[in-house]
């Protein structure tokens, strides 16, 4: 008895199992239908973070960017004609205009001072000079921070620890050694400033 109501369900069970089945491909389709390829490629890419789909206006610029980076001490970044890296309150510094350039993926770029030719490098004791060949040691990685301001590491030299050493101007614009510096830190966060077109011009 028990065998034959297996054989006669059996059928049935199959069945509404194809059935089901149809009918979530299709409200599947259906739902997909009207989007676009934009749409559909956005939905794939839902897991992706949500701070990579922040539009940066200063880096519309493409591989190279002209800015000052204004520090959260409130000093602009300079690097003068002897390779001196300080920070200045004066927003027309010539030395305070800088060329930002990425050298390879992941965010790793390299810092010039338009007027004084001169690489920002960071050296393994994480002290910060300018460089006029440029090197490994004038690499550093932007890192988009939550307050939209930027932290620079260096991508070639750790703490002993293996934790990253940034840029940072203290309070008084004096620059810090990598080893005393954190992300947190506010001596570490830079707003990238957008140029006038006079200003990129600097002899």
């Amino acid at each position: 008895m028990h065998i034959w109501m297996l054989t006669w369900n059996l059928p049935n069970l199959l069945f509404g199992l194809y059935l089901h089945t149809f009918i979530l491909v299709g409200s599947v389709s259906l739902a997909c239908s009207d989007r676009t390829p934009e749409q559909l490629a956005a939905i794939t890419n839902c897991s992706k973070h949500e701070r990579h789909t922040r539009n940066y206006d200063y880096m519309e610029g493409g591989d190279v960017r002209i800015r000052r980076l204004f520090s959260g001490t409130q000093w602009f970044l300079t690097i003068d004609d002897s390779g001196i890296i300080s920070g200045t309150q004066d927003p027309t510094n010539c030395y305070s205009i800088l060329e930002i350039r990425t050298v390879s993926e992941g965010g790793v770029l390299a810092i010039k001072g338009v007027k004084s030719k001169y690489y920002i490098s960071m050296n393994r004791t994480g002290m910060l000079r300018g460089k006029k060949e440029y090197n490994e040691s004038c690499n550093f990685k932007e890192v988009f921070l939550e307050n939209f301001y930027s932290a620079y590491s260096s991508a070639k030299w750790t703490k002993q620890n293996g934790t990253e050493m940034f840029i940072a101007l203290s309070q008084r614009g004096k620059p810090l050694r990598g080893r005393k510096t954190r992300k947190e830190h506010i001596s570490c966060h830079f707003l990238p400033r957008e140029c006038k077109e006079d200003d990129k011009q600097v002899d």
